[in-house]
């Protein structure tokens, strides 16, 4: 009588039916090393976010992560900064424009601040424009809780850069009322030394720091009307990128032209 085949010899090679459990584990390990990547960069430093985000991008040929567009648009033309002339200085600039515009949407369009703050270029730099209905009461330089927060956020995202960094106060062409500040010399002066003073308390190192009162002498539109007065009354953040002689320009050079907000 002829023996019965056993169950366990067929007439082919046996099939792995577990192969797809070798890409899962592939891509299981390539998501631990991105975490593993984003857990290592975890402290506050815009750069290397940045750096990271691009790199994602790249290699999956897709916009990951990527910044915003500006918190505010404007009709103004883009501007570039004409002292980063080299490719690495324009790439540096304009992956931390992408970075400050990203971290300060969020927090802005949270608070319902869209149209009252700004990012954008200056040939000096990075604007970071705040109005002043954010930070001060009429004719007044005192910063209340509300401000302080907004400046806060401000700082997280200027403190771990390197660059010098310059507070410019700004009104219209109203004068003050004269009870604490004789004339717009003194108000704009005060509310940019009061900005500059709570970034110090915050954490920022003084000797990157400088304050500018421009008074009514650097409007960005004619103060015809109650709505372009308002537009005028800011406090404008710089930071401030080398120039080609490699030194940071000083706080006492000409006040910068009308930043542009792509």
């Amino acid at each position: 009588m002829a023996r019965r085949r056993g169950r366990g010899h067929a007439d082919g090679p046996h099939e792995n039916e577990e192969r797809w459990l070798l890409t899962y584990a592939d891509m299981i390990t390539l998501l631990m090393a991105l975490f593993i990547v984003m857990y290592a960069i975890s402290t506050t430093d815009i750069r290397k976010f940045t750096a990271l985000a691009q790199s994602v991008s790249a290699a999956f040929n897709a916009d990951v992560m990527s910044g915003q567009q500006a918190i505010s648009i404007s009709d103004g033309q883009d501007v570039t900064v004409q002292d980063e002339q080299n490719a690495a200085g324009s790439s540096t600039v304009q992956s931390d424009l992408q970075a400050i515009r990203a971290a300060l949407e969020d927090y802005a369009i949270g608070q319902g601040l869209g149209g009252e703050v700004e990012v954008g270029m200056a040939p000096q730099g990075i604007v970071i424009r705040l109005n002043d209905a954010l930070l001060f009461s009429s004719g007044r330089a005192h910063l209340d809780d509300h401000a302080l927060k907004l400046i806060g956020q401000v700082v997280n995202i200027v403190k771990p850069l390197p660059n010098a960094v310059r507070v410019e106060g700004n009104t219209d062409d109203q004068q003050p009322d004269g009870v604490l500040f004789a004339n717009n010399w003194d108000l704009s002066t005060a509310r940019a030394l009061a900005v500059l003073e709570a970034m110090v308390d915050m954490g920022v190192d003084p000797s990157r720091l400088s304050a500018l009162g421009n008074a009514q002498y650097n409007p960005l539109v004619a103060n015809t009307d109650d709505a372009s007065r308002a537009k005028n009354r800011r406090v404008d953040i710089v930071v401030i990128y080398k120039s080609g002689g490699g030194t940071y320009p000083s706080a006492s050079l000409e006040p910068f032209a009308e930043p542009s907000f792509p």
